[in-house]
């Protein structure tokens, strides 16, 4: 059974009004509507998907029951198809690394901590509950693609149903790089449907099901901890959107999103995801993606 469901955020029609209208970034911004939102994430989308191969720094916040994490910074390596290595290069989690390789190592993550817990790697399932511990995303959802897949996919329904208003916050400044920033509103509550949960049911089909983020969803429904925290007859909300408020970074010259933050419907960082010195097909190996790779620790 579906039906319409809201959610209050706390926020009203004044305070986002002022929030559009504030600083941005340093300095005032106009609200310069965009005629075709639709068109910079295509682009960006079809340079995503040209690409064989990249490496970048991956920077990544995210939010965990009302409280933002530490910054995470993650040597990334991607390539297509499906194979994605990580090592955690900062403070936080240093030494840690992860890999995984579609259809490959039956389908499961290969992962250590840092520091002594290192010693110990495991396959884990990449959707399971030791992987996804302090993740919003699984490892097979990392990349650039799937960023800007999920950014097309809002702002197409947002359109579509006029529940979105997108405004271009013009050229900055980067890691060095020319960048086009624009920033998407959504509906001040969580708008969508209720989901009355099935017999044998994760968060994961669901998701799936709904074409949603299985952690947004986590997110919203409060009471509910893990993908499998869920029993038959339980009612879920769907929001019909990622989020609240995203700004979105463009480079100029690749196109590419470099850089993403998104807000919760109390108007909360949210995540956000910042790819700096990104090297676009530098011809990675298999090499770069073998467990016994010399210069990796599993």
């Amino acid at each position: 059974m579906k039906r319409d469901t809201g959610i209050g955020s706390g926020w009203g029609g004044a305070a986002v009004f002022l929030a559009a209208l504030f600083f941005f970034k340093g300095g005032l911004c106009a609200d310069v509507r965009v005629e075709d939102p639709l068109e910079r994430a295509k682009r960006s989308l079809e340079t995503s998907r040209s690409l064989s191969d990249y490496t970048a720094v991956l920077v990544k916040r995210e939010r965990f029951e009302g409280t933002l994490a530490p910054e995470e910074q993650i040597l990334f390596k991607y390539a297509e198809p499906g194979r994605v290595y990580m090592r955690w290069i900062g403070k936080v989690n240093k030494g840690q690394e992860a890999l995984y390789v579609k259809g490959e190592n039956e389908d499961r993550l290969k992962a250590h901590k840092g520091g002594f817990l290192g010693l110990v790697t495991v396959n884990v399932d990449p959707a399971g509950k030791m992987a996804m511990e302090g993740q919003h995303h699984p490892i097979f959802h990392a990349g650039i693609g799937f960023t800007t897949e999920v950014v097309l996919r809002d702002l197409e329904k947002g359109l579509k149903q006029g529940d979105v208003r997108v405004f271009d916050r013009g050229s900055q400044t980067l890691d060095g790089r020319d960048v086009v920033v624009m920033e998407a509103f959504f509906p001040e509550t969580v708008k969508g449907v209720t989901h009355t949960v099935r017999e044998g049911e994760t968060l994961w089909d669901i998701a799936a099901e709904y074409h949603q983020d299985m952690y947004v969803i986590l997110s919203v429904n409060k009471g509910v901890d893990t993908p499998k925290d869920i029993k038959a007859g339980q009612a879920l909300v769907i929001p019909d959107y990622y989020c609240r408020r995203s700004v979105s970074y463009y480079d100029a010259d690749t196109e590419l999103l470099v850089k993403i933050e998104n807000y919760d419907w109390n108007d909360n960082l949210y995540e956000v995801y910042h790819y700096r010195d990104l090297q676009l097909n530098v011809g990675l190996s298999s090499d770069d993606f073998d467990p016994d790779n010399k210069g990796y620790k599993f």
